[in-house]
């Protein structure tokens, strides 16, 4: 009896051929990697169990660590700077509902927002 067509492979299957063949030579690569997922998922579920603190409008309060805190203050950059404008610009809108007009040569205070995207744009000419 001949054998079933179906159980035997096709040898001009050349992808289930391939297949095969790279699931054999990485078989105990696969198995490692299994185990390292199963290890990260465990992790994940242990991490479930500890608090997460949220200040009164529900964002999350991080944990400093000392070796972070010791570092010293953090720097935030200014809510406002001064540019000096390259060219006139009329009616340029950045954001919704805002329209801003240039003078060349004007020293302007801007949100800092603002500034960066003008001077991405080319039209800043200094920044004091």
């Amino acid at each position: 009896m001949p054998a079933n067509p179906r159980t035997k492979r096709n040898p001009k299957d050349h992808t289930g051929n391939q297949k095969s063949l790279l699931a054999e030579q990485h078989a105990e690569e696969m198995a490692k990697r299994k185990d390292e997922i199963a290890m990260h998922h465990a992790e994940q579920k242990a991490g479930l169990d500890e608090p997460i603190a949220l200040d009164e409008r529900g964002r999350t309060i991080q944990n400093v660590s000392e070796a972070v805190a010791e570092e010293g203050p953090v720097e935030i950059p200014p809510e406002n700077v001064n540019i000096r404008i390259a060219c006139d610009l009329e009616k340029v809108t950045i954001g919704q509902g805002t329209a801003f007009d240039f003078k060349e040569g004007q020293v302007y205070t801007l949100p800092l927002h603002v500034a960066q995207h003008l001077d991405r744009l080319g039209y800043v000419w200094q920044w004091l």
